[in-house]
Formats: structure tokens, sequence, C-alpha cells
């Protein structure tokens, strides 16, 4: 074992620590979430047209962005590129990974007045009103377009569950 040491440019007590640590890690299995994939036989189902596109033989269409006429927001602000770094209480960067994958996701949000908790939505943007508050454009579970305010949000978890666009989606 020294001599692995050596070449490893670690010290005696440097060998022993990495192998406690490699052993209490087996001990105590750590729980891996992997984040969920959309369907195969989504993407397959389009390859035709994606290659019809790229060859020059068919136009895309340009989706409308979501919008509610009751909802004034920000027109000069866009969401930064990267969103982790958000002091949030939800994992935001998971809405994105949903929206560019096309995948619904499940929402428990606390309405200031009317329904409270879970609700499937497929996620479009994020805004900020005209008021500051930080919006989230979707369509819930009912096939209606709604803003959430992302300070109402509990929690996010994608789904495996996959969405056609209706909107364009904006992450």
């Amino acid at each position: 074992m020294a001599g692995q040491d050596d070449r490893l440019g670690l010290g005696a007590g440097e060998a022993t620590t990495m192998a406690s640590t490699a052993e209490i890690l087996a001990a105590r299995p750590v729980e891996v979430r992997s984040r969920p994939l959309p369907p195969f036989e989504g993407f397959w189902s389009t390859l035709d047209d994606v290659f019809s596109w790229l060859g020059g033989r068919s136009a895309t269409s340009q989706l409308p962005r979501a919008q509610l006429r009751n909802v004034a927001v920000d027109p000069t602000w866009e969401a930064p590129n990267s969103i982790t770094s958000w002091r949030r209480g939800v994992a935001l960067e998971l809405l994105r990974y949903a929206g560019a994958n096309r995948l619904k996701v499940d929402l428990d949000y606390r309405a200031e007045q009317g329904r409270q908790g879970p609700r499937r939505i497929e996620p479009y943007s994020l805004r900020r009103s005209l008021k500051g508050d930080l919006l989230l454009f979707v369509v819930n579970d009912m096939g209606q377009l709604r803003s959430y305010r992302v300070d109402q949000i509990a929690g996010i978890r994608p789904t495996e569950v996959s969405f056609t666009p209706r909107f364009r989606v904006e992450f």
C-alpha cells in the first residue's frame, strides 16, 4: 500500500482518509435522483420533420408568446441565461429543464386566493410584472393559460409526461 500511496502522491494518512470516506459512502447509500427524460417516441416521431427542416424542404412557424390581457409585464425584462443562482425557495432551474425538454411539471402552488395545492402544468416562460413580481407563465392542468407568482411556488417536480407546446417556450 505504501508504494501505491507514493505513486499517487499521497501520504499514508491521506490514503487512509480516502479509504475511510469510500467505506463510509459504501455503508451509507446515497439516493441519487435523476431528472426525468422525455419519452423516446416523442423524438422519434418528429425526426422526419427535423430532417426536412434541415434540408430546407419545410419552414417553421413561430408559436405565439404566452400572454394574458390582465397581467401587465415589463416588456424590457428578460430572464437571465442562468437562473440557478436566484435566491428563491424552489429550484427554478427545474422549470428551465422541464420547459426545454417539453416535460410537464407537478407544481405545488400556494395561491393567496383560489385553488391551493398541486397542479400539473406546461411551463412556458418567466417574466417580471410591472409591480416587480417574478411570474411563471404556464398552461395549467385544466388547459388554461395562467401566470403564477414564483414567490408562492412551494415545490417543483418535472414529470416524464411530455407536451406539445401551444406557445413559445422561453427559458
